[in-house]
C-alpha cells in the first residue's frame, strides 16, 4: 500500500471529529397543539476519560512510543510497526510511523508538512488540507475536549478493572458509522494516561496502538525534534 494511503486510512477515525453535530432541537406538530421536543440530558462522561481530557490540557512537552498493529480481513497475519510521537505545550508535535521513519508528520505552528518515504521530498501543507485537518487538531490537543467528545460521539464505559478502564466511543454521525464503527479507549486509571486505543471501521479492520509511559523532555529539545 503506497505511504499517502497509509496514513490516509490511519487517519481515518480522527476524520469524524470534523463533520457536523446532530441538530439540538426537534420540533412536533399535531392536529391539536404545537410543541417543541428539547434533546434528552447528555450523560455524564465516564471520570477516567473526564480525567484523560483534563490532563490534555496540562501535558507539558512529552515524548511517547508506540506500537501499531493492523488487521486486515484480506490478510492472513496482522501487521505491525513501531512509532514516536513528540507532543510541545504549544501545541506543535511531530509523529513517525515505522523504523527507520517511513511516515513523518511535523507541525510547528509556522508550517505543517509530510514526509511519505524516507528518501522522500517534504510536502508543505495546508492545515485545512482534509487528508490532514484532524490529524493537526487532535495530535495538538485541539479535539480531547469533553465538549468535542460529546458533540461526535455517544460515548459509554465498556469495561473497568483495577488498573484500567475502557471507554467506548461510537460516533453518532451516520455517514461515519459506515467507516468507523467504534474507538475503545484503555486508560491507567492511576495517572490517566492514554494505554492504548483501538479502531474497528466499518470493513471490520482493525487498529490498535499501544503507548509506552511519556517522557518530559528536557528544555532545548523542540527546535532539534521539529526540524526536517
Amino acid at each position: 500500500m503506497p505511504p499517502f494511503a497509509r496514513i490516509r486510512r490511519l487517519g481515518l477515525w480522527l476524520s469524524c471529529l470534523a463533520l457536523f453535530g446532530l441538530n439540538l432541537t426537534l420540533l412536533r406538530h399535531d392536529a391539536f397543539s404545537q410543541a417543541i421536543s428539547l434533546p434528552k440530558a447528555t450523560p455524564p462522561l465516564p471520570e477516567a476519560l473526564m480525567a484523560w481530557s483534563r490532563q490534555q490540557a496540562t501535558l507539558p512537552d512529552i515524548a511517547v512510543t508506540f506500537r501499531q498493529t493492523r488487521t486486515i480481513p484480506a490478510l492472513k497475519q496482522p501487521v505491525s510497526a513501531h512509532g514516536c510521537f513528540w507532543r510541545f505545550q504549544d501545541g506543535s508535535f511531530r509523529w513517525e510511523l515505522g523504523s527507520p521513519a517511513e511516515t513523518v508528520l511535523v507541525h510547528d505552528q509556522k508550517e505543517f508538512r509530510v514526509r511519505e518515504t524516507p528518501q522522500g521530498e517534504w510536502k508543505n501543507l495546508l492545515e485545512n488540507d482534509v487528508r490532514y485537518r484532524m490529524w493537526a487538531r487532535f495530535l495538538s490537543g485541539r479535539e480531547a475536549s469533553p465538549q468535542e467528545m460529546t458533540r461526535h460521539f455517544i460515548i459509554q464505559q465498556s469495561e473497568d478493572s483495577p488498573d484500567a478502564t475502557t471507554v467506548t466511543l461510537r460516533p453518532k454521525a451516520p455517514m461515519v458509522r459506515r467507516h468507523l464503527r467504534q474507538l475503545d479507549l484503555q486508560i491507567s486509571r492511576s495517572n490517566a494516561r492514554l494505554i492504548q486505543l483501538r479502531v474497528i471501521q466499518g470493513d471490520s479492520s482493525t487498529l490498535l496502538m499501544q503507548f509506552d509511559e511519556p517522557r518530559n523532555l528536557p528544555s532545548g529539545e523542540k527546535a532539534k525534534i521539529l526540524a526536517k
